[in-house]
């Protein structure tokens, strides 16, 4: 025959302290207009929900594809704007 157990109830958790978050600084800027453009996007991830991070990090992607793909030396061509679903 086995004895029941007895177990002590444990301790309640205690959350350890997270360290704070460090961002990185400001970038400089580049120059390129649309580069520039591109990484401003960052300063909205700081203090947006962690969610919205993806989208946020995308924007930057899209832009600095363009930039990449811009013919060097022309002017920045104006953002771009979603257009209405039905328009071609």
């Amino acid at each position: 025959m086995t004895e029941p157990q007895h177990s002590e109830p444990s301790p309640p958790e205690v959350e350890a302290e997270r360290p704070a978050v460090q961002w990185p600084e400001v970038p400089v800027p580049t120059g390129d207009p649309l580069v520039d453009r591109a990484l401003s996007l960052l300063d909205g991830v700081v203090g947006s929900p962690v969610p919205d991070h993806g989208e946020l990090y995308t924007g930057v992607h899209d832009g600095l594809l363009e930039a990449l793909d811009a013919e060097p030396g022309l002017p920045a061509p104006p953002q771009s704007s979603p257009r209405p679903e039905g328009d071609s």
